[in-house]
């Protein structure tokens, strides 16, 4: 599916292009360049603080420029003067499956790799953020489809090919979370992604040069 709009992205700390601190995270954009608009003057490289400002905990960068979290600990971008979030993002649960009951149909499905990665996944993008974004508030988005996640395999490296048509047959649209999450809303559901590795961590990541990770698998 494809979605016009503004999307947030780019956080450095001091000197964001939005006016935002990373925490938990220097980025957050659109699942590719060539599915979701981005409008030039609002891209920022990925950076993140070096404190969380509302813990006051270290930030872990991995290898990948993903800010590591813990399970179920909630990650975001808040605005460094005021201290007030903007976006945040939060795996709360993950689970292999074996198999899933079929959104359509009476039948289960099998994933095409190894297992189905079910992520429960809770998002909120601020009305306010068109204040900082400059655009109007139905242009701005943040997308939550399954390509904007990866894994990072056994050998160390990130996996993007993490879905399937199984996969996206999986559950009924009414426990799905929607493919995007528009100003002023908060959203909650399951994205389900098709992996080979079995523990790991998984990463919110839509642009591909840094995001927000969290493990799973055990």
């Amino acid at each position: 599916m494809k979605k016009q709009g503004k999307i947030i992205t780019g956080a450095v700390s001091g000197v964001a292009v939005l006016g935002l601190a990373a925490w938990g995270i220097g980025m957050a954009g659109a699942a590719s360049s060539t599915e979701w608009e981005l409008p030039g003057d609002l891209v920022a490289g990925p950076a993140a603080a070096e404190v969380d400002p509302s813990t006051g905990t270290e930030v872990k960068i991995d290898k990948f420029d993903n800010v590591q979290k813990k399970a179920g600990e909630k990650a975001g971008l808040v605005d460094e003067k005021t201290n007030k979030s903007y976006f945040t993002i939060e795996v709360t649960n993950s689970q292999l499956l074996s198999r899933c009951d079929a959104r359509v149909g009476n039948q289960s499905l099998s994933p095409m790799r190894t297992k189905f990665l079910v992520l429960d996944v809770e998002a909120t993008l601020a009305a306010s953020v068109s204040d900082k974004a400059a655009g109007g508030s139905k242009e701005l988005f943040m997308p939550l489809v399954a390509e904007a996640f990866s894994v990072t395999t056994s050998a160390g490296s990130p996996d993007r090919n993490v879905t399937s048509e199984t996969a996206w047959g999986c559950f009924d649209d009414s426990v799905l979370l929607p493919p995007v999450v528009n100003p002023g809303q908060t959203v909650k559901g399951k994205v389900v992604l098709d992996v080979d590795a079995l523990k790991g961590q998984v990463a919110y990541d839509p642009e591909d040069n840094g995001g927000w990770s969290w493990p799973y698998g055990g």
